[in-house]
Formats: C-alpha cells, sequence, structure tokens
C-alpha cells in the first residue's frame, strides 16, 4: 500500500464516521441518477439545449460532466477514499453552478417570487459555489471531514426535499 494511500484510508476511517461516508456515497449515487437521465439530451435534438455558442457548450458540458464526476465521487466514497469523493462532489457543486451562469448572464440575479424563489436563487448562484470551495480546501487540507461532507452532500439533500415538497403539493392539490 503507498503512504497516500495508507493516510487516505486513515483520514476516511479514523476522521470522518461510516454515517457520513455513507451518507456521501448516496447524495453521489443520486446524482450520478440525475446525471444519467439528462445525458440522452446530448444524443438527441439538441435544440433543447437553450443558447448556441457558450451558452450551449455550458450546458452541455455540464450535462456530460454531472455523471462523471457523481460516478467518480461514488466509487471513490465506496472505496474509503473520502477526501477524493469530497473533491469530486465539490466538481458536481460546481457544473451544476456553472449550468446557471447563462441565465445569470441573460436575465442577471432575479430575487422575485413568493420569497423562496429568491433564497434558492441566492442558494444555486451564490453558496453553492462557496460551499464547493469550501469542500475542495477542507479536503485537500484533511480537515473537519465530516463537515466537508455535510456541505457536499447539502445541495443534493436540497434538491431532493423540493422534489418531496412538489409531489406533495401535487398529492395535495392535483397538477
Amino acid at each position: 500500500m503507498s503512504q497516500s494511500s495508507a493516510s487516505e484510508n486513515k483520514s476516511a476511517g479514523m476522521q470522518i464516521p461510516h454515517w457520513l461516508r455513507l451518507t456521501l456515497a448516496i447524495a453521489a449515487a443520486l446524482e450520478l441518477i440525475g446525471g444519467l437521465k439528462d445525458l440522452p439530451i446530448l444524443f438527441g435534438d439538441t435544440s433543447e439545449i437553450p443558447g448556441p455558442g457558450l451558452s450551449g457548450w455550458i450546458i452541455s458540458a455540464k450535462i456530460a460532466l454531472q455523471p462523471v464526476f457523481a460516478g467518480l465521487a461514488l466509487v471513490f466514497a465506496a472505496g474509503g477514499r473520502v477526501r477524493l469523493a469530497l473533491v469530486a462532489m465539490a466538481a458536481v457543486v460546481l457544473a451544476n453552478w456553472m449550468s446557471y451562469l447563462p441565465s445569470v448572464a441573460i436575465h442577471g440575479l432575479e430575487f422575485q417570487g413568493d420569497g423562496a424563489g429568491g433564497l434558492v436563487t441566492l442558494f444555486e448562484i451564490v453558496l453553492a459555489p462557496l460551499m464547493a470551495a469550501a469542500v475542495v480546501v477542507l479536503a485537500w487540507l484533511d480537515r473537519r471531514l465530516p463537515l466537508a461532507t455535510l456541505l457536499a452532500v447539502l445541495p443534493t439533500a436540497i434538491s431532493v426535499l423540493f422534489i418531496i415538497l412538489f409531489a406533495i403539493g401535487v398529492a395535495i392539490y392535483g397538477f
């Protein structure tokens, strides 16, 4: 076993609880499923991808890279290489963030709506990339890996929460 592999296993086993590693793997699996769901867009009618030029390229890159990064995060988390899994999950968050940039460039930051829409915009555009950067720094320094894990899975958890709330709303009020 190499020294870097030994130190990676040491950090995974000693500094981060098993349930946080499992949480990281579950979040990576959910992101992988979401990324694989969008992947056929690249092989079909590309008119579904908004905007020509750089905007369309950014969206296409997000669609192509999300399952790759999420798959890497899942493999690394399952293999106990938590620091690498954290960096891969941060890449998933950054890929999602980049997909919002064309809309922000065209429409600006829109904090309209009943308040929840503005909070989501604030989270996706401002907080998510800051959290991803914090995850990378914490993983690189091998510090506070439980905090880094929680920051890495928070965007996925929020997405799942919104899906559940939407499903509840449809169940109660219909569609």
